[in-house]
């Protein structure tokens, strides 16, 4: 139960720290490296970053369970 709570606390914070790492250092400058994302409304390019790094932070914990348990299941398999 604690481990849930530290992994899902870890993800709904990690989001919105890359987020604003990344709309701080790539909307930087006269020529932006994001282009149309930064803009007037950057609390919405920071919103929609957001919600991007969450998708793929869990996407890629979901993989790294399924091959976890893919691994598990082929070498049990063996024995």
């Amino acid at each position: 139960m604690l481990r849930t709570v530290v992994l899902v606390l870890a993800l709904l914070h990690l989001g919105p720290g890359l987020a604003f790492a990344i709309v701080a250092f790539g909307c930087d400058g006269a020529t932006p490296a994001l282009g149309n994302w930064c803009g007037r409304a950057s609390i919405s390019s920071f919103g929609k970053i957001t919600v991007l790094i969450w998708l793929l932070l869990a996407s890629g914990y979901a993989v790294w369970i399924w091959m976890k348990r893919s691994s598990k299941a082929s070498s049990s398999a063996q024995n």
